[in-house]
């Protein structure tokens, strides 16, 4: 009798397993297609790197490819550098073909400008010793910062263009009234050249024992290596130039 009693929850139980199957099929159906799917994904990487890599190795990238590789290495060396000094390593990654070596400011010359490194010393020694005649020669900008640069002269009073002689002149005496006058040494961390074009991350001292790190890029003219002033160093010069000075109390 007791067996009749609990028959009614048979039907239940069955039910219940039925229910139970189905889902466990679901579930591992649902996982077979996400693995699928994720393999889908990694196959299809997989032969985007490839051909990546066949493009590479059969030189078919193009000229502005290249050089957007070439800078984002160069971009990636200089954030790591920067990371580390912010991290205060003793010690910070370069890239295999520089060794970081420190060169005190009393030892800075006109290193000339065959090399983008010996540009930037050259750069270093002119702009601290307010050498603006040095330091405008050592200057480049892009088409579109030359704009920038030849407008914000053509905007300066006669008198101070007959002074100044060259839109270069003006941003070379900003450049070095703006240099850290307790600037103790330099260190090239990372240097990267692709055709015209070099990035340089660098460190530079203070007599307070603090660096800072920066990325500079160069490009190579006729006469040599020069360093390319970004548009944001002329829009703060330009408002510099442009603001009604303060009145003294």
């Amino acid at each position: 009798m007791k067996s009749h009693r609990y028959a009614w929850l048979l039907p239940i139980a069955a039910a219940l397993a039925v229910s139970l199957l189905a889902a466990r099929i679901h579930a591992r159906a649902a996982a077979q297609t996400s693995a699928l799917s994720d393999e889908r994904r990694q196959n299809l990487e997989l032969r985007r790197l490839r051909d990546e890599n066949r493009r590479l190795s059969s030189g078919q990238l193009s000229d502005g490819e290249r050089r957007q590789l070439e800078a984002a290495h160069a971009e990636e060396d200089a954030l790591r550098a920067r990371l580390a000094a912010l991290q205060g390593k003793a010690t910070v990654p370069a890239a295999p073909d520089v060794e970081p070596s420190e060169l005190s400011s009393k030892d800075w010359a006109n290193a000339g400008r065959e090399t983008p490194r010996a540009a930037i010393e050259s750069v270093l020694w002119a702009a601290s010793r307010g050498d603006v005649e040095h330091l405008a020669a050592l200057l480049g900008f892009k088409p579109d910062v030359r704009e920038q640069v030849d407008a914000m002269f053509s905007k300066l009073p006669e008198a101070s263009q007959r002074s100044f002689g060259s839109a270069e002149a003006v941003i070379a005496t900003m450049l070095a009234g703006s240099f850290p006058k307790d600037a103790s040494s330099m260190k090239i961390l990372a240097d990267h050249q692709w055709g015209e074009d070099a990035a340089i991350a660098m460190s530079v001292g203070h007599s307070d024992g603090g660096n800072r790190v920066n990325q500079f890029t160069f490009h190579r003219a006729a006469d040599g290596w020069q360093l390319m002033v970004p548009a944001s160093v002329i829009e703060g010069y330009q408002e510099m130039l442009t603001s009604d000075p303060k009145p003294v109390e």
